[in-house]
């Protein structure tokens, strides 16, 4: 029976989700049926006539708190055989925000006690990181860049972008890029939506104040570890873009997703691979060159470059 909703569950999509919630249902469920069965038994326990419903009581009881245990440690054992991965894995890929040369920050989280935005397994904490800590049940949506914007709250596709924000809606975690851009203009795009929660929301088309009208473009920046060398490429569909399977970055990927006139190649780069850059690296902290720690540098991507 549990196997067959499982199997429902994840024909309907994000298998993780719909297997969680199945878990906190059924124990809350549970705790209910519990808390009266606890009350029935206090009421019983001295009473001798009712003698005879103390036995029937005890195993309810126990059905009570072995089935959702029973629940949620199969459909971790079931996630796991699904998945792609094989069981929980610990990604990373760094992504920072720009509209027209000035850096967006990433809404902080907002959920009680919560250092995250997004999901348990898909998230950011305020680190211009996406963090991908747990199971991987489809690979090519589960660490997707579409996935990671539509859990913060954001979307994007060829030829648009939100990005949710704060109230100050500009990076102040300042490093070796330039923030060059027009506060002002770039405020005009900002949008309230839901509880006065902030959205920076641009289409392709608009205008950055001067100039050819903007359009979403996301940078791809990878390290290449057979010769300590990075290149970056341009996503035609960014939405579609899957993480590697790294948990330090570099290796694992940078993510530029910018908004402003059309171009072939970014000039911002994750700090990450900035303090790493061979000729950028004191641009971003690095108090004087360190031929062991600058030791990467950039060249072309490979002609249809693997993403």
């Amino acid at each position: 029976m549990i196997q067959k909703q499982l199997m429902r569950f994840a024909e309907a999509g994000d298998l993780e989700a719909q297997i969680g919630a199945l878990s906190v249902k059924s124990v809350l469920v549970a705790s209910v049926i519990l808390v009266v069965l606890l009350v029935l038994a206090a009421l019983v326990i001295n009473d001798k006539d009712k003698h005879h419903i103390k036995k029937p009581l005890f195993i309810l009881i126990t059905l009570t708190i072995v089935i959702p245990t029973f629940i949620m440690a199969g459909s971790t054992v079931y996630l796991n055989v699904k998945s792609e991965s094989g069981g929980p894995v610990h990604w990373h890929t760094d992504i920072e925000y720009w509209v027209c040369n000035q850096e967006i920050e990433l809404r902080d989280p907002t959920a009680f006690l919560s250092n995250k935005i997004g999901t348990s397994t898909y998230h950011e904490h305020d680190d211009k990181r996406i963090h991908l800590e747990g199971v991987v049940v489809e690979k090519e949506y589960d660490a997707s860049l579409e996935k990671f914007m539509d859990v913060t709250g954001g979307d994007i596709t060829p030829t648009s972008l939100v990005i949710p924000t704060n109230d100050n809606i500009f990076e102040n975690d300042f490093d070796g890029d330039e923030n060059t851009g027009n506060k002002a203009v770039v405020e005009n795009f900002v949008v309230n939506v839901e509880n006065d929660q902030k959205v920076v929301e641009v289409e392709n088309g608009q205008n950055c104040g001067e100039g050819a009208p903007a359009e979403v473009q996301v940078f791809l920046i990878r390290y290449n570890g057979e010769d300590d060398t990075y290149y970056q490429k341009k996503l035609e569909d960014p939405g579609s873009y899957v993480m590697r399977d790294e948990s330090i970055v570099p290796p694992g990927d940078c993510l530029i997703v910018e908004f402003d006139q059309p171009k072939s190649e970014t000039n911002y780069l994750c700090e990450q691979y900035g303090v790493r850059d061979a000729e950028r690296c004191t641009e971003f902290g690095v108090s004087s060159f360190n031929p062991e720690l600058c030791n990467i540098k950039k060249v072309p991507a490979p002609v249809g470059g693997d993403i």
